[in-house]
């Protein structure tokens, strides 16, 4: 869901600027960045995607070194 308004003035005047994907402890994280046209604030939103699972067990998994 995008926001409605900008948190630091109200005003409902956004840009969407382009996401950054990152994983963070085996879950993907999806970091939304918007910037207000009006004051020029840029404020971030944060999406958590519980269903994706890029790491499968394996049963070599057990000699690999994770760093």
């Amino acid at each position: 869901m995008e926001p409605s308004f900008c948190p630091y003035c109200g005003e409902e005047h956004l840009d969407e600027l382009d996401p950054t994907e990152l994983m963070v402890d085996n879950q993907k994280w999806i970091i939304y960045h918007y910037e207000c046209k009006v004051c020029g604030e840029i404020f971030d939103k944060i999406f958590v995607d519980e269903d994706y699972d890029e790491y499968e067990e394996d049963e070599d998994d057990e000699n690999r070194l994770w760093s």
